[in-house]
């Protein structure tokens, strides 16, 4: 996947590269009246300086689509899964083992969501610090020189 930004700002061999988010705003019937200044202001990509960009330069770069899988993965699949598997097991408790916490219908079933939803936001977060430091595989194809 290629996308393309403008350099924010330098640290050691990486530049923040902040991506418009042109795609996404294009469609909405509010794109000329929205207050949500992260979605004006773009996507933040930290990049792997290889061609010696340097803050202001408008660049090209490109990412593997495994790489913003497994990342979509992880941000939205996790939750998801710990999710289920919350909903299943309360309602396990609640029906053949009939466990009602509070004596009220579908308490435990909602404590026990909520129990394996934030495990999964914690995982999440591991993930996210674990990763981040060596997962710079997004390298500059070129620069673009501005007059």
């Amino acid at each position: 996947m290629i996308g393309t930004g403008t350099v924010k700002s330098i640290r050691g061999e990486y530049i923040e590269v902040v991506a418009p988010r042109a795609s996404e705003c294009s469609s909405c019937p509010l794109v000329d009246s929205c207050s949500n200044t992260s979605l004006r202001e773009g996507e933040i990509i930290w990049v792997r300086n290889t061609i010696n960009a340097t803050i202001g330069d408008y660049v090209e770069f490109e990412f593997s689509e495994s790489d913003f899988n497994r990342g979509l993965f992880i941000v939205y699949g996790i939750p998801i899964i710990s999710i289920v598997t919350g909903t299943i097991i309360g309602t396990f408790l609640e029906t053949h083992f009939h466990i009602k916490i509070l004596n009220l219908k579908n308490f435990t079933t909602f404590l026990t969501t909520a129990i394996t939803l934030s495990i999964g936001i914690i995982i999440v977060k591991i993930l996210d610090a674990k990763i981040k430091p060596s997962s710079y595989t997004t390298k500059i194809v070129r620069r673009f020189v501005t007059l």
